[in-house]
């Protein structure tokens, strides 16, 4: 990425190249920042050589519109490629001016009929709600997981992928429209009702995120994954009891599955956490002639992996597919997910900063966006079951929060 600036009095032309992601994006504030002290007040900034934009990007661009409006200066955006175009659709943007158009809604929790589920688990009480009787998502899965231990994913190996509203999924992938494009960045994915957040593998230290408010849904690059379409039949609100540290992530998919009443359910959860037991890619899994080694130490230049549990206390995205006794092609996407209920499954995270979830607020649209607007994005990971005895840190564990869930009736 490169900004190039040129001033004259009172005004500056911007040109920007390359990839404006999350990490750019703060380096661009920076610039506007320093312009705008030193006295300019009409800003002109030319996109025709850029080749990406992440909503961490139009948040900058609006909030320093915002702060020329004050000082009554102006921002002009000029000569957008097509895909950025794109982007900004995606995005819900008026691409002439860098405003976000919204709408947003909210519905109060306390309206839902809540049942008291049954006083059987262990370590977390539970009260489901129905959401849409009868309800049901359709699954499709993507490229083929165990190719990452066997040979890199190359440009046929892999999908674009489309991410509406309706949908959520998760997997390896990069945001973006071509492999060519972003093949070096694979790494953990997920989506969920248009929003996208994303780590990328080429050594970026921040994840980075794309959320939908337009008519184009985002579109990422997805080299193997699941994704699930359709509406949520139940509400699972759920909080650990008191005598006990926090709630497992295979107790809550065991209660969310019974719900279902399905063998195989999807699942999308936001919660408050005890703590997570993760990996993530340290390298794209598309670089020629080799391929992801899980053995000790060479499983270290592929995967960061933390000897325990991670980000305690902080607010939590995780969107997955549950099994009981998965079969069929299923089978090969999902892993055994704890020693509670015998359960497979496939989880990622997105990891914010910590902020009590609102209780009144269970339109999954509207509450991914005031994540992503108020909370700062810290990662996105992959959520598994370490096995190893005493020396593992078993699995994910919540404090308290609300899962949406529907039976999976399709599988392709």
């Amino acid at each position: 990425m490169k900004i190039e600036v040129t001033r004259e009095g009172g005004s500056a032309v911007l040109r920007l190249h390359g990839r404006l992601d999350r990490e750019w994006a703060e380096q661009l504030s920076i610039v506007l920042e320093d312009l705008l002290r030193d006295g300019v007040r009409r800003l002109t900034i030319d996109l025709s050589k850029l080749t990406y934009i992440s909503s961490a990007a139009t948040q900058v661009l609006s909030r320093w519109q915002q702060e020329l409006a004050v000082l009554r200066g102006e921002m002009e955006l000029t000569s957008l490629p097509s895909n950025v175009r794109e982007m900004f659709a995606t995005m819900g943007w008026d691409s002439a001016t860098p405003v976000a158009a919204s709408g947003q809604g909210t519905v109060d929790l306390r309206q839902s009929s809540w049942q008291t589920g049954p006083n059987l688990e262990s370590f977390g009480t539970y009260q489901t709600s129905s959401r849409v009787a009868g309800a049901g998502l359709s699954c499709r899965l993507h490229g083929n997981p165990t190719q990452l231990s066997q040979a890199p994913f190359e440009v046929n190996d892999c999908e674009i992928v489309a991410f509406p509203g309706e949908a959520f999924g998760l997997g390896l992938g990069a945001i973006g429209r071509e492999y060519e494009e972003c093949h070096e960045r694979l790494g953990e994915i997920i989506g969920v009702a248009g929003c996208v957040a994303h780590f990328p593998s080429d050594g970026s230290r921040m994840a980075d995120y794309l959320v939908g408010d337009g008519s184009v849904p985002p579109r990422v690059v997805l080299a193997s994954g699941i994704t699930c379409q359709g509406e949520f039949s139940q509400l699972v609100r759920f909080s650990s009891r008191p005598e006990a540290e926090a709630v497992p992530l295979s107790e809550l998919a065991a209660v969310c599955l019974e719900a279902s009443g399905s063998g195989v359910a999807g699942l999308v959860i936001a919660g408050e956490t005890a703590g997570l037991s993760s990996a993530r890619l340290r390298k794209s899994p598309s670089v020629p002639g080799t391929a992801l080694r899980f053995e000790v130490p060479a499983v270290r230049e592929w995967l960061t992996f933390a000897p325990e549990r991670t980000y305690s206390v902080t607010t939590t995205l995780i969107a997955g597919v549950v099994a009981r006794a998965p079969k069929g092609s299923l089978a090969a996407y999902l892993r055994p997910l704890g020693r509670i209920g015998k359960l497979y499954g496939h989880f990622h995270a997105a990891v914010f900063s910590y902020r009590p979830l609102p209780q009144r607020t269970v339109d999954l649209g509207t509450l991914l966006r005031g994540l992503f607007k108020d909370h700062q994005l810290r990662d996105v990971l992959h959520l598994i079951w370490d096995d190893r005895g005493e020396d593992g840190v078993a699995e994910s564990a919540l404090l308290r929060g609300v899962g949406w869930v529907a039976p999976i009736t399709q599988i392709s």
